[in-house]
């Protein structure tokens, strides 16, 4: 266990080493801990009194001096729950604050794997009582690698659990066709090809009133566009070439 990993869950460099300190070696007073733990005296007790009002640490006195000891990891995850518990509850007000102060558009650039899941994740949070379209001129040659490899079946089930149609529109080729094999189980999903479409690494995506456009590069450079216009004007252009494909 590293100190960087109860960090991350919200503990201070100095609560981590002290809590680690009496973890190792037992009950300790003051002085030893310092000694041991390597935060300097005059903060010890500073940080021991943080670490017993969150619960983590209790102390006895023997022979007029405090001896600490560590309580047990799971209040961690007490700690932890509180925190969670607290964040809901403030959440609706964020949510208030963040949609009053929003623009008419709204363009931010997502970058790499990482950036493509947050993309696919927001998706499912848009689509719910909306569409999901998606342009894909480069007969999903993407499929087999990541995060698309791991991810795209499951994404477009997770749509269609939450009630959600999907189309996919694509480059009529013999690759295409054989990729799109891998979308035989899923429900609520429709997939067309077109041999008027021609081929570019350049994917987009209109879910509610957010596109996405994908270029193949770095390995992905995604640009979001969150406007109605915009989106709908993407999405009128895409029931114009869907009528014209074949399933």
């Amino acid at each position: 266990m590293t100190t960087q990993a109860l960090e991350k869950l919200g503990l201070s460099r100095n609560e981590s080493l002290i809590y680690r300190t009496l973890l190792r070696n037992g009950n300790q007073n003051s002085a030893e801990l310092a000694r041991e733990s390597g935060v300097h005296r005059i903060n010890v007790y500073d940080v021991l009194n943080s670490l017993i009002a969150k619960g983590l640490v209790s102390y006895v006195v023997e022979e007029g001096k405090r001896v600490f000891k560590a309580e047990d990891p799971h209040k961690l995850e007490e700690l932890l729950s509180q925190k969670s518990a607290i964040l809901s509850g403030i959440l609706p007000e964020l949510f208030s604050q963040f949609n009053a102060k929003k623009e008419a558009l709204d363009i931010s650039i997502l970058r790499g794997v990482e950036g493509k899941r947050s993309q696919f994740e927001e998706e499912l949070r848009n689509a719910k009582d909306s569409f999901h379209y998606t342009f894909i001129p480069h007969g999903l040659m993407t499929m087999d690698q990541p995060p698309y490899n791991t991810m795209i079946v499951k994404f477009f089930i997770r749509l269609a659990k939450q009630g959600n149609q999907s189309r996919l529109l694509v480059l009529d080729s013999p690759e295409a066709h054989e990729r799109a094999r891998r979308f035989d189980n899923v429900p609520k999903l429709e997939i067309r090809f077109s041999k008027e479409i021609t081929f570019t690494t350049v994917s987009w995506t209109v879910c509610g009133d957010v596109l996405f456009l994908t270029f193949f590069i770095e390995p992905y450079l995604v640009i979001r566009i969150r406007s109605k216009e915009i989106a709908a004007a993407f999405k009128n252009n895409f029931d114009l070439m869907w009528k014209n494909a074949k399933k």
